[in-house]
């Protein structure tokens, strides 16, 4: 094979793999900010039933990121499970300094977890961080 055609090769082998590396990164923060989304549909739970609903969507969701990206550690999830417990609970009691606290402390530690992140599960915590902004903005 010539030298240029091999090195015409090289270069397209080596963009595609920068294309899919890419399209994985934007998939992950993708799959972040629709976590983040359900967080505000728990935020917006006016009762028992809604906030369990929610909860269950953002497992899901939160297993669905770990499966495809490696996305938390254990003691990253326990921490994240908690403080959506705490959310689930202000959210039913109607509570919203307490929902505000919830969201801002998931929020930092969406942003903490993403600085020890690199690749995509930085891409997927940063989607996560953002969205949960977005919740607490609106």
């Amino acid at each position: 094979m010539p030298r240029r055609a091999l090195l015409g090769f090289a270069a397209v082998a080596g963009l595609a793999l920068f294309a899919a590396g890419c399209g994985q990164q934007m998939r992950a923060e993708r799959d972040g900010r629709d976590l983040a989304e359900s967080l505000c549909d728990l935020r917006d739970a006016d009762d028992v039933d809604a906030a369990d609903e929610a909860l269950h969507d953002i497992n899901e969701q939160l297993d669905d990121l770990t499966r495809r990206f490696g996305v938390s550690t254990a003691e990253d999830r326990a921490d994240v499970d908690e403080n959506l417990a705490d959310l689930a609970e202000h959210a039913v009691q109607g509570n919203e300094v307490l929902l505000q606290q919830d969201l801002a402390v998931l929020q930092r530690s969406a942003e903490n977890i993403r600085d020890d992140a690199s690749g995509v599960q930085h891409a997927a915590w940063n989607g996560f961080a953002d969205g949960v902004r977005e919740c607490i903005e609106d």
